[in-house]
């Protein structure tokens, strides 16, 4: 009997694990808001005690971060890492080794909740939460993402299981680990759930006390400890943090949305056709308790004028396992009825349609990083004993360039953002990875030239007269700009 369950639930595990993979192999660069945690990674994995050469203080970001969750990866893919550099593999696989023990975090995670979900509601509902997550685009696409909110994620659901096992101690711990050290908004969240076992009486205040308080202190010593050493100043970088986005409202810098939007835009986008078993899974009382914070969550950050679909990608799992109870229903009872039969179909449509729209927004996704795509180009079309010493816009740095793609210890890479092509400066780079902005190119025609234009994602055109009628258009949006006299002095001796 233990031999068939495994055989059943193994298949589940590696379609998570190969998902999350698949992701992140389509999609290997990362954008500007990944920056901090992936840079310190590669600083911590490459110059290790030599501080003075680390990212940061060149490039210190709007509000410090913490450095315990690089410190954690970088520990955990150190030997892969180690491996990889004796095999003389090219750098830039230590990217991707590093966001793919991130993923199996976030998947590992995932694992654990649905070894709950299993005890709790049965293989069924387990089974059609496995499928629902491996079938959606942004959970899959966000989980090897070195993003603060990803970083939060595995915490936040280990956190969840154990309060959906009434494990009050492993909940209260995790809880305060993951707000005073990554993301302190989750309060709401998880303050929710706990103020929901105290009124339940499952928890009781001494009880309460006697986890939340060595546990706030040792996790809020851990990270003053830590990011003061590497930050070089007293901090408590998420108190920073939370002080800059809730109180000052400086968040609101990066654009604003509408109070409703997680609702009509965020959530649908995020669960596909899933979202329409969600209310089916209401039906189950259970399901109403645990979806009570996590809508409540939502709902109150929704106060924040500023958002993103990341903010509430913890809530996501949650919600799937409520259209996974939703989806059961229909699935267990297809003997009884043809309306039951044709519900199954449904059931077994939307994770189609799902894995359908994932595949349109990989194939987007993939072509919406030309920054580095353009640092790769610049390899592979020079030499590696060649003289070069490359500027790196802005707009490069945004979209896909990082230290793991600066792989040519004899070249020199410069991302100052104070160079622009009207100064005299410009002169000195051989190479200038830029934005295919026209009028840049025109100011540079005297002494530099195209050598490649990178295309990425513009728009999407809908035609019936194409197959599929779903079409993704590219556009000119990198260039890497060679100087005209650059073949003179093309190799050193």
């Amino acid at each position: 009997m233990a031999e068939k369950k495994s055989a059943l639930v193994l298949p589940l595990l590696l379609l998570l694990i190969s998902m999350c993979f698949l992701h992140l192999f389509i999609c290997p660069f990362t954008k500007v808001e990944e920056s901090f945690n992936l840079q310190a990674t590669h600083d911590i994995l490459y110059h290790r005690l030599d501080f003075d050469k680390y990212d940061h203080h060149e490039f210190p970001g709007v509000v410090p971060r913490t450095f315990l969750g690089p410190l954690f990866l970088s520990v955990l893919c150190s030997p892969v890492v180690f491996l990889s550099s004796l095999l003389e593999a090219p750098k830039f696989y230590s990217q991707l080794i590093a966001r793919a023990s991130l993923g199996l975090c976030v998947i590992s995670a995932l694992w654990h909740m649905q070894r709950e979900v299993r005890r709790q509601f049965g293989s069924t509902v387990a089974g059609l939460f496995c499928l629902t997550c491996a079938s959606q685009f942004h959970l899959m696409f966000y989980s090897t993402r070195t993003l603060p909110n990803v970083f939060a994620l595995p915490i936040v659901l280990v956190a969840f299981t154990s309060w959906m096992a009434h494990k009050h101690g492993w909940f209260i711990s995790l809880s305060a680990l993951v707000i005073i050290v990554i993301r302190s908004e989750l309060c709401i969240l998880l303050g929710l759930m706990l103020l929901i076992s105290l009124l339940s009486r499952r928890l009781g205040l001494l009880q309460l006390i006697y986890y939340a308080v060595p546990a706030g202190l040792l996790s809020l010593t851990l990270t003053v400890a830590v990011d003061t050493f590497f930050w070089r100043k007293p901090l408590w970088p998420e108190g920073q943090v939370l002080w800059y986005n809730t109180v000052l409202n400086k968040s609101s810098s990066w654009g604003t949305s509408p109070f409703l939007w997680y609702f009509y835009s965020a959530v649908p986008r995020a669960l596909g056709c899933t979202l329409f078993f969600v209310p089916l899974g209401l039906l189950d009382r259970r399901i109403r308790l645990l979806l009570l914070p996590t809508v409540g969550f939502i709902l109150i950050y929704s106060l924040l004028p500023h958002k993103e679909l990341r903010f509430i990608i913890y809530t996501f799992p949650v919600l799937n396992l409520a259209a996974a109870r939703g989806c059961s229903f229909i699935l267990c009872n297809y003997q009884k009825s043809w309306l039951y039969k044709l519900g199954s179909a449904v059931v077994a449509g939307q994770l189609l349609i799902n894995s359908m729209y994932t595949s349109v927004c990989l194939y987007v996704s993939h072509h919406n990083y030309p920054g580095g795509r353009g640092i790769q180009e610049l390899h592979r079309l020079l030499p590696a004993s060649s003289d070069v010493f490359v500027h790196i816009d802005t707009f490069a740095a945004e979209t896909g360039v990082s230290r793991f793609l600066q792989q040519n210890k004899n070249w020199r890479y410069d991302k100052r953002e104070d160079i622009t092509t009207t100064r005299p400066e410009t002169h000195m780079y051989s190479h200038l990875l830029m934005e295919a902005n026209v009028t840049k190119m025109q100011q540079l025609r005297d002494t530099h030239t195209p050598l490649v234009f990178i295309e990425g994602y513009n728009n999407i055109a809908l035609s019936a007269a194409h197959f599929p009628p779903v079409r993704v258009l590219l556009g000119r949006k990198a260039v890497l700009m060679e100087r005209k006299n650059w073949v003179a002095t093309l190799r050193k001796t």
